[in-house]
């Protein structure tokens, strides 16, 4: 069983997205992707190459665990969504501090 390590991986749904892909590839028997470790084994007679572009093209990151790296990706920042939100957060608050304390109450 050759082993991987995946990143990019937040929830369940990553990692099944993962086990999806990698089991599509021709040649690979069973692939098990443990979310908790970022780890993948996969058994079967695909190369290297071919587990982990099927990897990537599902928006994650591979790298074999033996240490020899032939090809890894970043995955997309997933930072700038989440920066976005809360600064239109922190602005739909403020706006609606600003409402509720000039309002006079009667």
């Amino acid at each position: 069983m050759e082993q991987y390590n995946v990143t990019g991986m937040s929830c369940a749904a990553c990692s099944a997205r993962v086990e999806k892909a990698v089991s599509a590839v021709p040649g690979v028997e069973s692939c098990t992707v443990n979310l908790l470790t970022n780890s993948m084994g996969v058994e079967g007679t695909a190369n290297q190459e071919a587990v982990i572009q099927a990897v990537v093209q599902a928006g994650y990151g591979a790298s074999p665990k033996n240490g020899e790296v032939r090809l890894q990706t970043k995955p997309a920042d997933e930072s700038i969504p989440i920066k976005r939100r809360l600064t239109v957060s922190i602005v739909f608050l403020a706006v609606l501090s600003v409402m509720l304390g000039t309002a006079s109450p009667d």
